[in-house]
């Protein structure tokens, strides 16, 4: 970690103008902390690994968990895509076989889509997780290392980037997955969500 160069904001014996530290009330703030909010100065402050700015308090919890592999959220989506279709596929054709109509297939394939995502909502909502994230053990958090709400995970996470995607004709996700292969091993979908997947905690 390396800490901001930053200028001297006030000469000694002078009075602090502005925003003061949270930390000393005598010295001028230089920054805002990224996770807790309060000002700190030049002294107070250090830059994470997501290039953000942390108070000294804040910058050991934001930093603490280790990031996700790329091959982990990799294999997390193919697991995710078989959760999500694969039931749905099947308890169609069951459908079709049992009633004879495509009714019955529309009516079974429906109740398996409807129960998968009222699961995947449940996993995001309580963990962070989707069904491939939990059984690879990792899990989405705020740059801060918060817990996500699921407004910003299903809005900003994915129905954004969707909207995106759709007049890009597909270039958008190529774009978003590329964009992994950075230092940060975030999408564009996690900056568009101030998110980032990490490991979760030991089992």
């Amino acid at each position: 970690m390396r800490r901001m160069s930053q200028p001297s904001f006030m000469e000694s014996g002078s009075q602090p103008t502005g925003a003061v530290c949270a930390l000393h009330a005598s010295r001028s703030a230089a920054t805002i902390c990224n996770r807790c909010g309060n000002y700190a100065c030049e002294q107070c402050f250090e830059v994470g690994a997501d290039r953000q700015d942390y108070c000294v308090n804040c910058l050991p919890r934001a930093e603490s968990a280790e990031l996700a592999t790329r091959s982990s959220r990799l294999g997390a989506v193919i697991i995710d895509q078989f959760f999500l279709f694969l039931p749905v596929i099947v308890l169609g054709v069951i459908g079709y076989q049992v009633t004879d109509t495509w009714w019955g297939a529309v009516a079974f394939g429906g109740a398996a889509a409807v129960f998968c995502v009222c699961v995947m909502l449940y996993l995001l909502s309580e963990y962070g997780q989707t069904v491939g994230k939990r059984a690879l053990n990792i899990k989405v958090v705020r740059t801060d290392g918060s817990p996500v709400g699921l407004g910003r995970l299903f809005l900003l996470r994915n129905l954004v980037p969707g909207l995106i995607n759709m007049p890009t004709s597909g270039i958008f996700n190529l774009i978003d997955t590329l964009v992994i292969f950075g230092e940060p091993r975030r999408c564009l979908h996690d900056y568009i969500a101030d998110t980032k997947v990490i490991v979760a905690d030991k089992r």
